[in-house]
């Protein structure tokens, strides 16, 4: 089985075997997640009536986005969770569990679309906000790792200067588009940055990660190819 097969295992679990928990065994297993389900939709409510009785701001949409997506994150896991053990009393036949798994699994369902129904009629602009600052978090986060920690560059352990170089061509990709950054605000080139905007956000930082690696590929291209060069020279 491989890492990502090893993954799911872990996440889901091997419940073929287990018995379905009864009403009072999932109602106290997940009462802490009911609790945060409860957490966030008074706060989602309190907010949404301060904004009512407030003038409108971006801040509060906001606020207000991030609430309503963390409100239906939470609800989808309740969702999740009682859709398994509804499968697990089917399987073994415990129909009146199915009923009351199902009873909750579908009142679930129906929060989950109805916070989506209230985000994309009123409050768009907020949840765009947080999802795009999102997806720009973890595009550094998974791309920043993975670029300079790459094992393509560290087998590179030659004693030519070519070869060391090789290992540090992330380094010269990062250290050449600040060099061409620096020259376009020197020069007033450098375009505004409209930061409130998460699509320009994503863009903007999508266009950094894609400069980045082509930089770092091309140093890493002209550092081999010199290397290889000198190598049949001196041989």
């Amino acid at each position: 089985m491989g890492r990502w097969g090893e993954l799911a295992a872990q996440v889901h679990g091997d419940e073929t075997d287990e018995r379905p928990p009864s009403i009072e065994e999932f109602l106290e297993s997940n009462h802490q997640l009911f609790t945060v389900i409860g957490i966030f939709g008074a706060l989602s409510v309190y907010l949404i009536r301060f904004q009512q009785a407030a003038a409108e701001t971006g801040a509060t949409t906001g606020s207000v986005g991030a609430i309503l997506l963390l409100f239906l994150l939470t609800s989808s896991v309740a969702v999740r969770n009682s859709y398994r053990c509804t499968e697990r009393a089917r399987r073994h036949g415990a129909y009146l569990l199915v009923f009351g798994y199902a009873v909750f699994m579908y009142s679930f369902v129906t929060l989950v679309v109805s916070v989506v129904l209230v985000i994309v009629g009123q409050y768009a602009q907020g949840a765009e906000s947080v999802l795009g600052s999102s997806f720009v978090y973890a595009l550094v986060f998974l791309y920043v790792p993975f670029i300079f920690r790459a094992d393509a560059f560290r087998e590179f352990e030659g004693s030519s200067v070519a070869t060391a170089g090789v290992r540090h061509a992330p380094h010269l990709g990062a250290g050449a588009l600040t060099a061409w950054y620096a020259l376009q605000w020197h020069w007033g080139t450098l375009p505004t940055l409209e930061l409130d905007s998460a699509a320009y956000s994503i863009g903007i930082v999508t266009s950094l990660v894609g400069n980045h690696f082509a930089l770092t590929a091309i140093a890493f291209g002209a550092l081999w190819v010199g290397d290889r060069v000198v190598a049949r020279v001196r041989g």
